[in-house]
């Protein structure tokens, strides 16, 4: 069956990733296979690392891992996420799977919201060149496609949400 031949992707992230998750699988015609831990969690939450290792101990397979923080933890400064996106990366790296950085994607009503998600793509960006870690970027997909919005200016509709799979796929191939 495809769940005993498809490529696990365990796919860290907000709802922008829940969203996008069974489209990738779809899209894949089930190639690849998306557990997914979507969070509101910032990276600083003291809860969000033993969240996701309990998470990683109940899976049976793990072929790869996407990383998006998406677009929370606001109270942080970029300096501070900066620290905390990196401690996070560490702490993945130790799963042993390959690990991807997503780029955060946009919120079409709020431009400062958008320069923040701009600056901290860009440490995310740094953090996965140190690394040596392959970045997929969702935020150029999102702002080049902006009439795929639901009217919040943060979600997509299905057509937004197949294009950020496809970008995803196109990644890990």
């Amino acid at each position: 069956t495809a769940n005993e031949t498809g490529r696990r992707i365990l796919y860290i992230g907000d709802s922008i990733s829940c969203g996008t998750r069974r489209r990738i699988t779809a899209l894949s015609n089930s190639e690849f296979l998306c557990d997914g831990f979507g969070t509101s969690k910032a990276l600083d939450n003291p809860y969000l690392k033993p969240s996701v290792e309990l998470f990683m101990q109940q899976q049976n397979k793990c072929d790869m891992i996407l990383f998006n923080n998406g677009l929370h933890g606001w109270h942080l400064s970029e300096e501070e996420y900066g620290k905390c996106y990196e401690d996070m990366l560490q702490f993945l790296l130790q799963m042993g799977k390959p690990l991807y950085v997503v780029l955060t994607t946009d919120d079409i009503k709020h431009p400062k919201q958008n320069e923040r998600a701009a600056a901290r793509n860009e440490i995310a960006k740094a953090l996965a060149q140190k690394y040596n870690l392959p970045v997929i970027d969702l935020h150029t997909v999102a702002v080049n496609n902006a009439e795929y919005h639901r009217p919040d200016g943060v979600h997509f509709e299905e057509e937004g949400y197949d294009l950020l799979a496809k970008c995803i796929l196109e990644s890990i191939g």
